[in-house]
């Protein structure tokens, strides 16, 4: 299978493009690649492209562009996580997941029992880290779109900004069950999960009275960065592509 790569730069058939740093130490340097060698390129734009290394050295690596292919994966659901940020490695872990099956667009969210601490530079930073994910996630995955993350924002600004969707809250003491949800698939579905420790009883108080549903996923309570998961995955499997 061909290695893909995501470029964001123009892509066209018939054309030679010189890849950038990041394509150019994995290519060159993990995977010891060759002229010759093919792999698929794409850019976020819709459609993949298969090329082909024409020129490398110890500085650069340029491909030639030779077919176009429409091919895209991406689940007819419109679903939008927005995630308490967690410590390190779990919120890297869930974001990569969150892209594997099949969400459109992530908010990272401020909440109460966050123990996460952003300035604006060390946001913009971590946005960025996240971003690096995402691309890397939709190379082994396949996506040829990229979900979109949003910066970090407090809990209490981002409700104001969310109107015409189906809100789903995950709550463990939720009296409905989230397979047992009826969604309308004419409209976006945001998935609102808390961080390690949950969401306050205030907090869902808060997002039930901005139209939020409270559902939970049965009698286990899973960790924030299981339970966001294994929901995106309950809704895939009812009308999604699962």
């Amino acid at each position: 299978m061909s290695s893909r790569i995501f470029q964001a730069q123009s892509l066209a058939v018939n054309s030679e493009i010189q890849l950038d740093e990041r394509a150019y130490h994995y290519l060159a340097r993990v995977l010891r690649a060759t002229v010759g060698d093919t792999l698929v390129l794409f850019n976020g734009e819709g459609g993949e492209y298969l090329a082909k290394i024409s020129y490398l050295d110890k500085k650069k690596i340029n491909v030639f562009i030779e077919n176009f292919s429409a091919r895209e994966c991406e689940s007819p659901l419109n679903l939008h996580l927005a995630q308490g940020i967690s410590r390190g490695e779990k919120m890297d872990f869930t974001i990569q997941k969150a892209v594997e099956l099949g969400v459109k667009k992530i908010t990272p969210l401020f909440t109460e029992r966050c123990n996460v601490k952003l300035d604006d530079s060390r946001s913009e930073k971590r946005k960025e880290h996240w971003q690096s994910i995402i691309i890397s996630a939709c190379e082994q995955c396949g996506r040829n779109q990229l979900p979109e993350i949003l910066p970090p924002i407090s809990l209490e600004k981002w409700l104001t900004t969310i109107t015409s969707v189906t809100g789903l809250v995950l709550a463990p003491e939720a009296k409905q069950k989230l397979s047992d949800v009826v969604i309308a698939t004419d409209k976006p579905v945001v998935l609102l999960i808390g961080p390690e420790g949950g969401l306050t009883a205030e907090e869902i108080a808060l997002v039930e009275k901005n139209n939020f549903s409270a559902v939970h996923l049965g009698p286990r309570i899973l960790r924030t960065e299981s339970a966001g998961l294994a929901a995106i995955a309950v809704l895939q499997s009812l009308v999604g592509d699962f």
